[in-house]
Formats: structure tokens, sequence, C-alpha cells
């Protein structure tokens, strides 16, 4: 498998979009720069949210809770790392096209399905997660014969 993202791209990807969106949720910056990027990649949430917090760690994003999501915001530190770094998604976007597609997994497919779930940071009460739960006991059941 073809690697898309140099040492340190990533980060300077995700900052890049979250300065072109504004103030924004993890979600929102993932699907932009995947939109951004195209060709075989598909963002993984185990890859971005890691780096969400390490651009925060290193104050170049400021998070902001409210209503159970986060979202992000470009720090002044961010903006002048960003004025003396070029935007190197036009880079990593001609390599995603050249790399051949990554084989699909079963948590790419799960990853997909829960990240375009509406209204996921919704609270709910236990009743409602236990009926939740019950409708996809099934559905794992499934899966683990798919894959058998």
């Amino acid at each position: 498998m073809t690697r898309v993202f140099g040492r340190g791209q990533l980060k300077l990807a995700l900052l890049h979009v979250a300065a072109e969106l504004g103030t924004a949720n993890g979600y929102a910056i993932m699907h932009a720069l995947a939109r951004r990027i195209g060709g075989s990649w598909q963002p993984s949430p185990g890859a971005i949210y890691p780096a969400l917090l390490a651009l925060e760690d290193a104050g170049l994003l400021v998070g902001h809770d409210a209503d159970g999501a986060r979202s992000y915001t470009v720090t002044e530190a961010g903006r002048r790392s960003l004025a003396a770094e070029p935007d190197v998604i036009d880079t990593v976007a001609d390599r995603a096209r050249q790399a051949p597609a990554a084989p699909t997994t079963v948590g790419a497919v799960l990853d997909r399905l829960v990240a375009s779930t509406p209204d996921r940071a919704r609270r709910i009460d236990a009743a409602s997660a236990q009926r939740i739960e019950d409708r996809f006991r099934s559905v794992l059941d499934e899966i683990t014969r798919i894959t058998a």
C-alpha cells in the first residue's frame, strides 16, 4: 500500500482545511480533507482525531466543547504556522490519485456508517441506548456470518 501522507503532512493538511472551514468539528474537517484529497484515500477517524488533538496540544488549534461535540478553530499560532508552510494537500492528492485502492475492511465499512449516523452526538437515555444496541445485535451476528 502506498503511503499517501508523508511525515507531518496529515497535521499540516488538517490545519489548512480547518483554516478554510473556520470553526468546525472533527467530522467536518475529516470529510472536507477527504473531498480535497480524493483518489483512493479514505479518512480514518483513528488517524484524524489524534492528529487534531496533537494540533490542539501544540497550540495550533483550540477546541470548544458544546452540546456533546468538539469543534476546532485555528489559533493565531496556527495561522503563523500556515503562513510559513505550503499547502501540502495538492501534493498528497497527486499521491492519492496514483495509489491503488486500499482493501476494504469490516472496520472501514463500520467507520463510514458510524460517521454518517444522523444526530450521533445527541444524548440519549439508557432505554434508548438499549433499543439501539438490541437492533444492532442481529446486524453484528450477520457480519460474523458474512466474514466467517
